[in-house]
């Protein structure tokens, strides 16, 4: 666990760990030059599991550093990752090294996770990923398939390939080293749900927007390169316009909105020189992208047939487009917009 200044939320992700069904474990928590009581916090909740161990960064290094602090000082054979604002489900260790008992080829298991509004403590459908090694290979091109915080490494095959969180990228670290791990054996989802993901303000992703210049562009970008294509900047922004997951409803994205019908055209060619280099290559299944790029077609297809203002806090092909009302700073307290509740004055624990 890496945790920056996460006093608020990290004792209830902390107990989560310490009622795993599965009981050998350590549990490692990086704190990454934390300014408030994190550490406090943490050195609390070792007292009473002695499971829980504390490392101190003098100054802030961000997570994908914190993270691989923790993986160097980790003695076990499977690393799990959790975020200090989140929790686990009781059997999510379980379901995850079963997962992997039974395909000893598995480098990397995450899962479906149940989000939870921290202002209007409100919980949401559960955001489900795709399950097979297939699936998860073509839509890692246009999205990360994986929560961060759900994911479960084999840590010896890591260490094997030299593997670790790219401590160059502020954001989507976590969906890197999944490509990475793509490139040495099978990942996968199981169906259970492993997590509750919290979402309020103050989490890294708030506000992530996909442009030439971000961090998930970058990892687009190389994942791309590997297949043996490498887009120019049109295509990267078409790319980047039509990818199923960027933070707002399909269909939202600023470039996708600027050029309207063309868009459609211009996905159409980006396409089919995508799945020339699949077929060539080799190295995602052909056929299943097909199968995705058919499904993204009919999604700009819908979204131009529509057009509009995007407003929807949701989406199936999106579940990480953050709903507005958790995420931004209110200057009053609005009810929510579908239960007309007001925000929770204090926040729920555990």
């Amino acid at each position: 666990m890496a945790a920056y200044n996460a006093a608020r939320h990290i004792r209830a992700a902390l107990a989560s760990l310490s009622h795993q069904t599965v009981d050998d474990i350590e549990v490692l928590v990086v704190d990454d030059g934390s300014t408030d009581s994190t550490s406090r916090m943490v050195r609390l909740a070792a007292r009473r599991d002695r499971r829980i161990r504390l490392l101190q960064l003098r100054q802030n290094r961000g997570q994908a550093a914190a993270l691989n602090v923790g993986a160097e000082q980790a003695r076990g054979r499977y690393l799990a990752i959790l975020d200090a604002d989140d929790e686990a489900t009781a059997e999510r260790l379980e379901h995850q090294l079963a997962a992997m008992a039974r395909d000893r080829e598995l480098v990397l298991v995450g899962g479906a996770v149940a989000p939870w509004c921290d202002r209007y403590a409100k919980a949401g459908r559960a955001w489900r990923y795709a399950t097979d090694d297939a699936s998860i290979r073509v839509r890692s091109l246009f999205k990360s398939e994986f929560i961060s915080g759900a994911m479960t490494f084999d840590r010896e095959r890591l260490a094997k390939h030299g593997l670790r969180f790219d401590e160059s990228l502020r954001l989507g670290a976590d969906w890197a080293l999944s490509i990475q791990a793509m490139r040495v054996g099978r990942v996968a989802n199981v169906d259970q749900v492993v997590m509750r993901y919290r979402v309020h303000p103050g989490q890294l992703t708030t506000g992530m927007m996909d442009d030439l210049s971000s961090d998930s562009a970058r990892i687009r970008m190389e994942f791309l390169t590997w297949l043996g294509v490498r887009p120019t900047e049109g295509e990267l922004r078409t790319h980047l316009a039509v990818s199923p997951c960027n933070y707002w409803p399909f269909g939202a994205h600023p470039y996708f909105r600027e050029h309207g019908v063309s868009i459609a055209e211009q996905a159409a060619r980006w396409f089919e020189r995508l799945e020339t280099a699949a077929t060539h290559g080799g190295r995602v299944p052909v056929e299943e992208l097909r199968d995705y790029l058919d499904e993204i077609a009919s999604l700009i297809a819908a979204r131009v047939a529509a057009p509009g203002e995007v407003l929807g806090p949701e989406t199936a092909y999106c579940p990480v487009a953050y709903p507005r009302p958790c995420v931004e700073e209110l200057p009053q307290h609005p009810p929510c917009p579908r239960t007309g509740a007001t925000p929770m004055a204090t926040q729920p624990q555990g």
